[in-house]
């Protein structure tokens, strides 16, 4: 496998590990940390303000 493969799966495994083991609140608490935040939102793809819902725009 994949030496980067084996990175991420690892990394998935630790965040599973940590939602499964924590309370829906630290979790949230967790995901939310600044630190994590500097890191992540520079990398998150722009997305368009919505009109419509989804099921809104289904339903045209």
């Amino acid at each position: 496998m994949n030496r980067r493969r084996q990175i991420l799966n690892h990394q998935q495994q630790r965040i599973h590990q940590h939602a499964k083991n924590s309370s829906a609140p630290a979790f949230f608490k967790l995901l939310a940390d600044p630190e994590l935040l500097q890191r992540v939102e520079p990398v998150m793809p722009k997305h368009r303000q919505r009109l419509f819902t989804p099921t809104e725009t289904l339903s045209m």
